[in-house]
């Protein structure tokens, strides 16, 4: 019987065959994921994978070989050009999230517990007109190409695979892959250790980025944002002042009612 977790390891497993096979081929590779989130909490994850024209040209078979039903069977949508407008090959993984803890969840589902990017958390707390978004996660390549695989993987490809014939080309990892991460969070910029993209007046949302490092080392990143609604909470403010003004117009109303029948009844002689 084929599990969830079978088809997600033969998934990966295909996904880093093919970065090997793209490394060794002297290609360029650009991994980007961008995470947006909503101000209810629910958004997308947006992954894309961009080989440039010389693998192509190097593996013309690169398209038919990548094993992209798995994910498509785990809920992802996928988009495959093939050229891209670059003439080399793009795909695209989307997925949407109800909640902040889809988010965490759907990320860590795709990357593993080695991968490139792990441990993200989103919160939101606060009310529904003031709330805070917080981000957090850390990125790297600390093992290498093998952070693509799971210890499974491993164990079927043998060792640390591609190692040798990586060192063999004489290129590095980082000539031959770059790792970008992009999250959008509802609100204004309140601290980051990424850069915060530029925004028009009108933006309700605020953008980070952060280039993962593939040289071994982790980056840790986090960005936090407050996403205020001052006219909502200036009209609850003024409903709840209008209220209170109402309550008081209405006490006075009976006060003044009940002190001119006390005087009447005061004014009225006894029969």
């Amino acid at each position: 019987m084929t599990t969830s977790g079978d088809k997600r390891r033969r998934a990966i497993v295909s996904a880093f065959l093919v970065a090997g096979t793209l490394v060794l081929g002297a290609c360029k590779v650009d991994l980007d994921t961008s995470v947006n989130v909503a101000d209810n909490g629910s958004g997308t994850i947006t992954v894309t994978a961009v080989a440039d024209a010389d693998a192509v040209r190097i593996a013309p078979e690169l398209s038919d070989s990548l094993n992209l039903d798995d994910l498509g069977a785990a809920g992802w949508n996928i988009e495959v050009q093939n050229p891209s407008p670059a003439g080399g090959l793009s795909v695209v993984a989307q997925r949407p999230f109800a909640n902040v803890d889809e988010a965490g969840f759907f990320l860590a589902q795709l990357s593993g517990e080695d991968g490139p990017l792990r441990g993200f958390v989103v919160t939101r707390s606060g009310s529904v007109n003031d709330a805070t978004y917080t981000f957090k996660g850390s990125g790297g390549l600390p093992n290498g190409l093998a952070g693509f695989a799971d210890a499974e993987a491993l164990a079927v490809i043998g060792a640390i695979p591609f190692e040798q014939a990586i060192v063999r080309s004489g290129r590095s990892l980082s000539e031959s892959l770059t790792v970008s991460l992009r999250v959008t969070l509802p609100g204004n910029a309140v601290s980051t250790d990424g850069v915060v993209a530029e925004r028009a007046d009108d933006d309700v949302a605020s953008s980070f980025s952060w280039e993962i490092p593939v040289d071994g080392t982790t980056l840790a990143f986090a960005a936090t944002t407050r996403d205020r609604d001052l006219a909502a909470m200036i009209a609850s403010v003024a409903a709840r002042v209008l209220l209170a003004i109402l309550i008081l117009l209405a006490a006075g109303t009976l006060l003044y009612v009940a002190t001119v029948v006390h005087r009447r009844k005061q004014s009225t002689p006894a029969s």
